[in-house]
């Protein structure tokens, strides 16, 4: 549908941002616009001067300005002649937006998030500021760019008072509003959002329609899409967002590009990050990221000769280390070094996994034996034994530079045991990640050619079986801190159906998927894994934590119907995995009884006092210790019994009041 005729039918005259008057309750606030992007655009369009306020936080005249002058309704309407902005470097929130993308507004700031008054500083900085910092701070400059005044070490704050009063201008009167498609003023935004928010489905998915065709983008509608449960919103506010993100939305395009999308979305998303990438390093590199390809080098992608000992064994470790020994007494050439340095490898990281003694001395043999080995076609074999030796001896410099070494060899090689290219690809893997976590401060790094090597290396460890625990979560971190986050959630999803009963596996798990999809999405993401792979009873147990964590939260995000189905879940699937393991018996009984009492205190304060008795009555016997112990939310099923006791005895309710009270005692 043409863009026109559609936002005709959207946007009914009563949709149009027309002034309204706040309730007589509600204190005045200062119109602050959110962006100065946006600041910019609603000068142009109204010829209104851009006040610029800059505070901070423990400061006399600066706490006097934000929560009294900033609120008074005689400075609130002298502000009405201006288009407003504020710099502060300070954070009032922890976060600025809701499970559900909803923004969570500064409360000493209304209006906009602490990351967007925070964020625009260093531009306003670079314009206005003459090199100088100072707050409080107030500057007005004109439509045609003129300085007005700039007022800032005054020593009343009645001179920058009377500098706002005097130059303010006259907003228009009795014209009719722009739409709030192509108004970029916080007023007309903010309606919007109300819109979707209190909107049904088809509402919000004709927004977001509406959204991938309007002038400028409409990110925190988007962001809000982007969140939702129902795939079909979800890929409409990613569409919108591939047809809309400027340079300011880089991680909105990387939020988005972490969820399971159609194919078509993936691609204009992408096709999106390629033209910002022309002028942002940071896009150019995300999309690097995307488009790498694993890689492994020679000799390490030939078949593996089999392991001339058993490393776990060692008594086969000393005889393959006495046998290489009289080797090269015999005859120091490159096979017999080689066979000496594997055996001194094996023995050190067996004497270290074992805290048997002088494990360190036996690894720096290893190298010093690997040193000698001067043959090109043992060079990378060599490089690979110094690696892993240096790896062991938490030198990670050291290990970084051998693996370089052993990686980058040209031409034939002696092809590496399995034991050895396993040991050394865990280390080419953490050892890279090291180095990615060691400057993950430093945003839009380049990480190309680390995530190749990674992913390399993982699917080839993976396909010979040779993919232990620790190096999976190492290089699924360096795609994290990559951006890939999508690939990173696929490859923990294949790494939990492989260590099904890894705690440490689950968990980061959940993080991703609770930080990529929230809460919600976490759970009905781990209960899927878990149908898909029951065996065992492990992913089902885990899907009953995950579940059982969901609800505590939807508990705290006011979220009574949301937490109630999770809550069933969670009593559910501990039911299962309880049943289809005994190993899993007790603790699925203990997390089963946290679930039914957060599921009674859920229906207690829905006034549901019998709902609330009767999942009391049955986690009791359960497990009775579990009963007296508290759950995330710090509820404690003894206690919950006791006051729900004494409210259907105040209803008349005697016999179910008496049988909790025993369960209380």
């Amino acid at each position: 549908m043409p863009l026109a005729p559609l936002l005709a039918t959207l946007l009914a005259p009563a949709a149009l941002v027309t002034p309204q008057a706040p309730p007589a309750s509600a204190p005045p606030q200062i119109a602050w616009q959110r962006t100065l992007d946006d600041a910019l655009a609603v000068q142009r369009a109204t010829g209104l001067p851009l006040l610029i306020a800059v505070n901070m936080d423990g400061e006399v005249f600066n706490d006097r300005f934000a929560n009294t002058t900033y609120r008074d309704p005689a400075f609130v309407g002298s502000t009405e002649g201006y288009v407003c902005v504020v710099a502060s470097p300070d954070r009032h929130t922890e976060r600025d937006y809701d499970h559900r993308g909803r923004r969570i507004e500064c409360p000493r700031f209304p209006g906009c998030t602490c990351s967007e008054h925070q964020a625009i500083e260093p531009e306003l900085f670079r314009r206005w500021f003459g090199g100088r910092r100072n707050a409080p701070r107030h500057l007005a400059v004109a439509a045609d760019g003129t300085v007005q005044f700039d007022r800032y070490l005054d020593a009343s704050m009645q001179t920058a008072i009377d500098a706002i009063q005097k130059h303010r201008g006259t907003p228009a009167a009795g014209e009719r509003t722009e739409s709030p498609w192509t108004s970029r003023a916080a007023a007309a935004r903010r309606q919007l959002e109300a819109r979707y928010a209190a909107g049904d489905g088809p509402t919000r998915a004709e927004l977001l329609r509406a959204a991938a065709k309007a002038p400028h983008p409409a990110i925190d509608l988007v962001r809000m899409g982007l969140r939702e449960l129902d795939a079909e919103l979800v890929t409409l506010a990613a569409t919108a967002l591939a047809s809309t993100a400027a340079r300011d939305h880089l991680i909105d395009l990387e939020d988005a590009l972490a969820l399971p999308l159609p194919a078509a979305v993936t691609t204009a998303l992408l096709e999106r990050l390629t033209k910002l990438a022309a002028a942002e390093p940071a896009a150019k590199h995300l999309l690097a990221h995307w488009h790498a390809k694993p890689a492994v080098p020679l000799p390490w992608q030939e078949p593996w000769t089999p392991s001339p000992f058993d490393a776990n064994d060692r008594e086969q470790i000393d005889q393959a280390l006495d046998t290489a020994e009289a080797g090269v007494r015999t005859q120091a050439g490159p096979a017999e070094l080689a066979a000496l340095a594997n055996a001194q490898l094996a023995l050190g990281l067996w004497l270290a996994a074992h805290r048997g003694k002088h494990a360190e001395s036996w690894l720096e043999d290893a190298e010093r034996t690997a040193a000698r080995l001067q043959d090109a076609a043992f060079a990378p074999l060599a490089a690979a034994v110094a690696a892993v030796a240096a790896w062991h001896r938490s030198d990670a410099a050291g290990a970084a530079a051998a693996a370089a070494r052993a990686m980058s060899a040209q031409g034939q090689s002696t092809p590496p045991s399995a034991w050895l290219a396993a040991q050394f690809g865990a280390v080419a893997v953490q050892s890279t990640a090291a180095a990615v976590f060691a400057r993950a401060s430093q945003a839009g790094t380049d990480l190309t050619s680390a995530v190749a090597q990674c992913s390399g290396w993982l699917d080839l460890l993976r396909a010979r079986r040779a993919l232990d625990e620790a190096t999976a979560l190492a290089g699924i971190g360096v795609l994290e801190q990559a951006g890939l986050r999508r690939r990173a959630t696929t490859a923990l999803c294949e790494l939990a159906v492989a260590a099904a009963t890894s705690a440490r596996v689950h968990e980061r798990l959940r993080q991703r998927l609770w930080v990529d999809r929230g809460a919600e999405g976490m759970r009905r993401a781990v209960l899927e894994l878990a149908a898909a792979h029951p065996e065992g009873g492990a992913n089902t147990w885990f899907a009953g934590y995950a579940a059982l964590l969901a609800a505590e939260q939807h508990v705290r995000d006011a979220e009574p119907t949301w937490a109630k189905d999770a809550y069933d879940a969670a009593v559910e699937q501990f039911a299962a995995s309880a049943h289809s393991n005994p190993d899993f018996a007790d603790s699925a009984q203990h997390y089963a009884v946290l679930s039914q009492v957060g599921r009674a205190a859920l229906r207690r304060r829905a006034g549901d006092l019998a709902g609330a008795a009767q999942d009391l009555l049955a986690a009791a016997p359960l497990r009775p210790a579990s009963f007296a112990e508290r759950d995330g939310l710090q509820q404690q099923g003894a206690e919950l019994a006791t006051a729900v006791a004494a409210e259907l005895a105040a209803a008349g309710q005697q016999d179910l009041a008496q049988r909790l009270r025993e369960l209380g005692k």
